[in-house]
């Protein structure tokens, strides 16, 4: 899986590394090292971005962005189950 440096995702997004680091505190992302830079996974940049403008342009904490979080991961997969529940319904129209 490909990753990106912490450090130089900050960079790209001007964004203070102690951000990414509470994220991972929080484990709303998860860090690995590489040898002895820490690295975020590609597939979590989205995820990272939409955490970015809730805590930066709404001004909401970190407690704040981990309820957001888990109530945007429930809304996903309920909107998922309740379209496997429609393909299945259609299948006795």
């Amino acid at each position: 899986m490909k990753t990106i440096s912490v450090s130089k995702f900050c960079v790209n997004y001007d964004i203070p590394q102690q951000f990414i680091d509470s994220l991972s505190k929080y484990d709303l992302v998860k860090v690995i090292e590489v040898e002895t830079t820490k690295h975020i996974h590609i597939d979590d940049i989205n995820r990272i971005e939409r955490l970015m403008r809730i805590h930066f342009d709404l001004d909401v904490n970190f407690e704040g962005l981990d309820i957001i979080n888990n109530l945007i991961d429930q809304i996903n997969t309920l909107q998922n189950e309740v379209s496997r529940l429609k393909s299945r319904l259609e299948l006795y129209e």
